[in-house]
Formats: structure tokens, C-alpha cells, sequence
């Protein structure tokens, strides 16, 4: 309960800095409004929250792990902004729009999280369904769809969680 509680805080703590730098403002009342604010996104959405049991610890080594599948996911997305703009600039629009089933082993619910919305962020795929270790995914071309099977984000996703 305790730590449940410190999640609570961190990410009331969080809403609250980011209310001071979109605002950019340090007067009172506006400070007072942006915690209450925060306070609240937190209270009426406090079961969505990912829960420290559901997620990886918050270490060193996991928050280098982060910024490297960042990296790796931001590489692969301006890779897939050139493909995708080749397809549509194509004479003949080569794009055969498909849908993939990808089975993953991941177990972790944050994991399963990260890794829907990167494929969404990746141009030219779509998570369609993310259903415990089932996703269907809807790609433009068969060729990425296929790649999306042996895609080393999930491979990173899956070391991460092995060594817990």
C-alpha cells in the first residue's frame, strides 16, 4: 500500500512539473490550480495507473535500457517515414494493406504497452489489437509486416523483462 501510494506522489509530481513548464509561470494561483489539477488526473485515474508491481523497478540500468530503445525505436521510425514516403511517391503506390498476427512473449503489462504504441509510432503500422500476448497489427506493405516478427524492439523488450 505504502508504495502504491509513492506512485501516487511520483506521478502527481510529475503532472504538476509539467503544469509549471507548459504555463511557464511561477505565480501562486497558478501553481495552486496546476497541483490541484494534477491532483485530481491522478484520483479519477488512479486505476489506470501502471502499478510498481506491473512495471519494471526504476534503476540505473533499466533507465539506460530506456533511452537505448528509445534510441534504436527513434532510428527505426525515421527509417519508416522514408519507406512510407517512397510507397506514396511511387508511380504505382506499391502498398498492399494487410493484417499481421504477432505473437510475443512478454509478460510485463508495461512492456505489452510500449510495445503496441511502437509500433503505432512507427509510420506504415498500426496496433490494431493487443490482447495479452496476441497483437494484430495493420501494415502497409506485406514485406513490413512480416519484418515485424523479427523486429529487435521485441527482442529488447523481452531482455529487459528477463532480467528483472
Amino acid at each position: 500500500m505504502k508504495k502504491e501510494w509513492l506512485n501516487y506522489i511520483g506521478v502527481t509530481l510529475v503532472l504538476f512539473f509539467f503544469w509549471v513548464a507548459v504555463s511557464g509561470s511561477f505565480h501562486w494561483p497558478q501553481l495552486v490550480v496546476g497541483f490541484a489539477a494534477a491532483v485530481f488526473v491522478v484520483y479519477f485515474n488512479r486505476n489506470m495507473l501502471i502499478t510498481s508491481k506491473d512495471r519494471p523497478p526504476v534503476n540505473l540500468k533499466n533507465i539506460l535500457w530506456l533511452f537505448g530503445y528509445f534510441f534504436k525505436l527513434l532510428r527505426d521510425i525515421l527509417i519508416a517515414n522514408f519507406q512510407v514516403a517512397y510507397l506514396v511517391l511511387h508511380p504505382r503506390m506499391p502498398i498492399v494493406p494487410n493484417m499481421v498476427p504477432l505473437k510475443v512473449e512478454i509478460d510485463s503489462v508495461a512492456s505489452r504497452v510500449l510495445l503496441g504504441n511502437s509500433i503505432t509510432l512507427t509510420p506504415g503500422t498500426l496496433t490494431v489489437l493487443a490482447d495479452e500476448k496476441d497483437f494484430l497489427v495493420h501494415a502497409l506493405t506485406i514485406e513490413n509486416g512480416e519484418a515485424l516478427k523479427d523486429w529487435p524492439l521485441i527482442a529488447r523488450l523481452k531482455l529487459m523483462e528477463g532480467g528483472k
